[in-house]
């Protein structure tokens, strides 16, 4: 790789030459007399009105003379020579970052080494989106992996397919270290079917300690519309504490009579009363999350009403902002998310839930409390949510209407690098935002657990 660069201002790059031999993401090693700079390719070149062809890029930092980076030190520079990395100075770049989570490899201008992610990263929100085939389910267990392995975050995991109910068994391939790792972490599995299900417990919720707004939008009780019966519920809730489920409420409304018939025909009509979802003497989600374990899954898939899995999220979210004020570093891992924070609520329950997921999304970087949303179609994410993440993986996307929106979002991945989505491999993920150095398209590493959401293959004789 030869060819020359420029910087006028310490900031920005542009690399001359048709034969440098650079794409968009690679990362070069710039020489400028005494002083040696990383810099990064972000747009494919074009050809000046000099006739010169130029890519343009930015700074990256500058090399110490004992090979590590220094993120800070830039200088404008009006000629430079263009040469390839090599794979100690990537390392160096990931380690002045401190980018330590393993979750595949990273191959910029030819060199290979392990893609690191940098666990303060996750102190922000992170959008993980790819179209069905480009490896995303895979993607998200590998990061879930390595964040029990590499941080002490609590984790909490909504989860519709039951795709990472296994996330505490190490495949019997792993290496022994990380399976014990793992294997003595301690990640518990919520489901519908409990303990009819190998080593799960029942994902159960309880009616009666959640926010009166919340327990409104499961009752479709509408403050204007149903002024009555809802000034009735209000008043009802504020000396309910005695009321031992929602069976034992209904009791008390018909008790009543008028608005509080109304009320117990409104919830036996809405079939509250069959769902499977309340705890009764079993423990609810939350109790399960307030023991302490490092990973709590949901797995939301098994319930015969299709509202439950709403109501026990809707429950969950509204618990971790509750005790907001505890500061405890969570991460809110929403699979599919399209089904919980649509851009369009279906019903006042999942408006309720999209309500909060924005206000988490706006206030709860504060408190601790971070969202990891993974998805197939960034377009059917609520706009207030997805506008508040400040990492980015994409991977396969084949869709130009979700690219120019990713575009518009996410400033800071580069369009060019954006565009090549569509010809990503299985695997491969475009990562930017604050969990990397520079933007980079990685190849995601193996799984140490069992792999869900795989494709049924096609009979063939």
């Amino acid at each position: 790789m030869t060819g020359g660069a420029s910087s006028p201002d310490g900031r920005t790059i542009a690399v001359t030459s048709a034969d440098s031999g650079t794409s968009p993401g690679d990362i070069v090693l710039l020489r400028s007399g005494d002083r040696t700079y990383l810099g990064q390719v972000l747009e494919p070149p074009t050809t000046g009105s000099d006739g010169v062809e130029r890519s343009t890029g930015l700074l990256v930092g500058a090399m110490r003379p004992d090979g590590t980076v220094d993120r800070s030190a830039r200088a404008p520079f009006a000629d430079a020579s263009v040469g390839p990395v090599a794979a100690e100075t990537l390392e160096a770049l990931q380690a002045a970052v401190g980018a330590t989570l393993p979750i595949g490899s990273w191959s910029p201008s030819g060199a290979t080494v392990p893609a690191r992610l940098r666990p303060q990263g996750f102190g922000r929100h992170t959008f993980l989106c790819g179209q069905s085939g480009s490896g995303k389910t895979y993607a998200l267990g590998v990061l879930l992996e390595q964040l029990l392995l590499g941080t002490d975050l609590r984790m909490v995991v909504l989860d519709p397919n039951a795709d990472y109910v296994r996330l505490g068994t190490p495949r019997p391939d792993a290496p022994a270290d990380l399976s014990e790792r793992l294997a003595a972490t301690d990640v518990r599995v919520l489901a519908a079917d409990g303990a009819g299900r190998e080593g799960s417990e029942p994902l159960r919720m309880r009616f009666m300690t959640m926010p009166v707004a919340a327990r409104a939008a499961l009752l479709r009780l509408d403050p204007l519309r149903d002024r009555d019966e809802y000034n009735h519920f209000l008043h009802m809730s504020d000396s309910s504490e005695s009321v031992q489920g929602i069976d034992d409420l209904v009791r008390r409304m018909r008790e009543q009579g008028g608005n509080g018939e109304a009320l117990a025909q409104r919830i036996e009509n809405l079939g509250l009363l069959d769902w499977e979802v309340w705890a009764g003497e079993r423990r609810s989600a939350w109790e399960v999350v307030e023991d302490g374990p490092r990973m709590t899954v949901l797995d939301l898939s098994g319930f015969r009403d299709p509202h439950e899995p709403v109501a026990a999220s809707l429950d969950l979210v509204e618990r971790l902002w509750q005790q907001r004020e505890g500061r405890t570093p969570t991460l809110l891992v929403i699979d599919e998310a399209h089904n919980l924070c649509p851009a369009r609520p279906a019903g006042p329950a999942q408006a309720a839930l999209v309500e909060r997921l924005v206000q988490i999304a706006a206030e709860g970087r504060k408190y601790g409390l971070w969202l990891l949303l993974s998805t197939q179609r960034p377009s059917k994410i609520h706009p207030q949510v997805l506008s508040q993440c400040d990492n980015l993986l994409l991977m396969r996307m084949n869709s130009p209407g979700d690219l120019a929106e990713l575009a518009d979002v996410f400033g800071f991945a580069p369009p060019a690098m954006l565009r090549s989505s569509p010809f990503f491999v299985q695997g491969e993920v475009l990562a930017a935002g604050a969990f990397v150095p520079a933007p980079a398209v990685l190849r995601m590493g193996v799984r140490l657990t069992p792999e869900g959401g795989t494709d049924v293959a096609v009979p063939v004789p």
